[in-house]
């Protein structure tokens, strides 16, 4: 309900309004790329030419969903885009980290341990698993964003925890 008086308020030329809306998405949306592209520039970037692409387009934006779930559907194709574009980057450039205590120690390798496992799902599988744990869409929605059916996001998501279980339990995490 906010986000169409925001809309309505864009639309009469009120850009305090497009501000409210950025804000309100800008670290969601910055959260969704950084887990797709898991590069700190990269996401900002399709970040950034997310919002840009909504401003540019809004004349012709319709509300026939959430302004949510279109400004995630964007940034689901953006994403794509980019990863098409990214060349992998030598070991050698890759900046070594500093140790932490043993708790952060456990925490991290944790967090490491599930996002690699993440990234050994199939592309499909890891974004419905993403937009369903990480930031908390609904399934309709989520295949609303990826342009698929209800029933394939759910076979998707499915086949994704098994699989992401399997992964996990072989690393002695679960």
């Amino acid at each position: 309900m906010y986000d169409e008086k925001l809309i309505r308020r864009i639309k009469s030329g009120d850009m305090e309004a497009l501000g409210v809306l950025i804000q309100k998405y800008y670290n969601d949306i910055y959260a969704y790329c950084y887990r797709r592209l898991d590069n700190k520039h990269d996401a900002q970037d399709v970040t950034q030419e997310v919002f840009l692409h909504f401003c540019r387009n809004f004349d012709s934006y319709t509300q026939r969903g959430k302004c949510r779930n279109y400004l995630y559907a964007v940034a689901h194709n953006l994403c794509i885009n980019a990863m098409q574009k990214k060349t992998p980057i030598p070991l050698e450039d890759v900046e070594r980290k500093s140790p932490y205590d043993d708790v952060a120690v456990d925490r991290f390798e944790a967090a490491d341990c599930v996002e690699s496992a993440l990234n050994e799902l199939p592309k499909e599988q890891k974004e419905v698993i993403l937009l369903r744990f990480y930031h908390d869409f609904k399934l309709k929605e989520i295949a609303q964003i990826m342009d698929s059916g209800l029933s394939i996001t759910k076979y998707r998501l499915s086949q994704g925890i098994k699989t992401l279980s399997k992964l996990l339990s072989k690393e002695d995490w679960i």
